[in-house]
């Protein structure tokens, strides 16, 4: 992500679009008034990375209890209990 330099808006990039329709002026102009665009990387809160890391992961106990129900069902559909 680039901040443009002027309002500080975070853009994928800095684009003649964005400086034309908010500041009216081309992007050469703006680089050259105000200096290119900072890169920014994006951050994530700690508290939302763990969030994401602990809703995300199947225990392994859940993944053997489906197995076993799956395989429960199919036997009896067998014909096997």
């Amino acid at each position: 992500m680039f901040q443009c330099p002027v309002c500080g808006e975070l853009l994928e990039a800095l684009t003649n679009v964005h400086c034309m329709t908010r500041h009216h002026i081309t992007k050469q102009e703006l680089i050259a008034r105000h200096g290119t665009p900072k890169y920014v990387a994006p951050k994530i809160d700690r508290e939302v990375q763990r969030w994401i890391r602990d809703a995300q992961i199947i225990s392994r106990t859940d993944f053997d209890m489906a197995q076993a129900a799956a395989r429960n069902q199919l036997g009896r559909r067998a014909g096997l209990y």
